[in-house]
């Protein structure tokens, strides 16, 4: 009997500790990437009176603006940050005001790209972070872009007994990615110049309800090399011509070449960013081409390209 009562006593000690060990930030070295947990903020729309569904932050952590973010994460800018240096990459600087000039420096650092992923009647759904937001004023979507980790701008640490620590400020405020170019409190910041004050509103068409669990998964904004197969109509209606102008103004480097079995085949470098803009062009073609295929490969970075060019 008290064999039994000890392994039971051991069983339920190794589910609480396993419950309570389990890391919330799921790390992925390679691919350059995490995975942080978190819901639909339950505080939006709290004050739309005021607000007209305004939103001043993508995402933010517990006892951040809640009421005027998309994202509620569940850990801290603390661990966030920490996970960031963890890839390898280096604290930016956030946006600053030239007193020279007279005019606001734009943040510098890495980028990422942010996608989030819900399930709602176990029907997956995952979308770019840009989805669930749109301009007041242009009344499109916003952008795609790479989210620049500046991270955040420094402050005194008040709770510290040494006077001089300074520590990022999204620590304090709970700001993780912020929506206006020129907030320096996040650890994120987006680059565009559109993104100033009251610049966008949440996405009701697509938005989920609040209170949705959501996955965010950030990853470096990398380099890397594609190796495409375009099927269908695709010779002999201008295709390798639109793939090289559409590479060209994408900042792209690789080929196109048209093969004896009638496809096409790309091989382009570049960010992922601008890529994944290449991707949804080639999808398509130009107007008189008819894709009816496209596959996709993502292959090791040469480097060995300097511009994108069409092979016979």
């Amino acid at each position: 009997m008290l064999r039994y009562l000890m392994l039971i006593l051991w069983f339920s000690f190794f589910i609480v500790s396993n419950i309570f060990t389990e890391e919330k930030i799921d790390l992925f070295l390679e691919e350059k990437k995490f995975i942080l947990n978190g819901e639909i903020s339950k505080g939006l729309g709290q004050y739309d009176d005021h607000l007209k569904g305004i939103v001043e932050f993508l995402v933010c952590s517990k006892g951040g603006k809640e009421y005027e973010s998309i994202i509620v994460a569940d850990e801290d800018p603390k661990a966030i940050f920490e996970t960031v240096l963890s890839l390898g990459v280096e604290r930016g600087s956030p946006s600053i005001y030239n007193e020279d000039s007279g005019q606001m420096v734009a943040p510098k650092g890495t980028g990422f790209l942010i996608d989030v992923e819900w399930i709602i009647d176990n029907k997956k759904t995952r979308v770019r972070a840009e989805e669930l937001l749109y301009n007041v004023k242009t009344k499109k979507t916003m952008p795609y872009v790479a989210w620049i980790f500046s991270g955040s701008r420094q402050v005194y640490d008040l709770e510290s007994d040494d006077e001089d620590k300074m520590i990022p400020q999204a620590f304090v405020s709970n700001s993780i990615v912020s929506l206006q170019n020129l907030d320096a409190s996040a650890l994120f910041q987006v680059p565009l110049p559109e993104a100033v004050e009251n610049t966008y509103r949440k996405n009701d068409q697509l938005l989920p309800p609040l209170g949705t669990r959501v996955k965010l998964i950030i990853e470096v904004n990398r380099r890397m090399q594609l190796y495409i197969m375009i099927s269908g109509k695709v010779q002999g209606v201008g295709f390798r011509y639109f793939t090289k102008r559409s590479a060209k103004e994408l900042g792209l480097v690789g080929y196109a070449k048209n093969l004896p079995n009638g496809q096409v085949e790309v091989v382009a470098e570049g960010n992922k960013l601008e890529l994944g803009q290449f991707i949804k062009l080639v999808k398509k073609g130009p107007a008189i081409a008819r894709v009816t295929d496209v596959k996709i490969q993502e292959r090791p970075l040469t480097e060995q390209y300097q511009i994108f060019e069409i092979h016979f």
